[in-house]
């Protein structure tokens, strides 16, 4: 899989603003969601700050609530 560039509108997009929502458009051939690793059809979320892909934003909110759990509990052991 290779790793696109983000178009030059994405990069002025607000601080806050944490993925972008991607509809009637494929993004590859083998292209896979990061959470639940369903082939992603038409209609995918990317996740600015990884670019990784989701099938939609159920998966994307599933990933980010695991990587906030992970993160908490790594500061409480460091």
């Amino acid at each position: 899989m290779s790793m696109h560039r983000m178009p030059t509108s994405a990069a002025r997009l607000p601080a806050r603003t944490r993925f972008v929502l991607v509809n009637d458009q494929v993004p590859g051939e083998d292209a896979c969601c990061a959470l639940c690793d369903e082939k992603i059809g038409q209609g995918y979320v990317r996740a600015l700050h990884t670019c990784l892909l989701f099938c939609d934003a159920r998966c994307f909110a599933g990933h980010e609530m695991a990587t906030m759990v992970i993160e908490r509990r790594t500061r409480q052991v460091s």
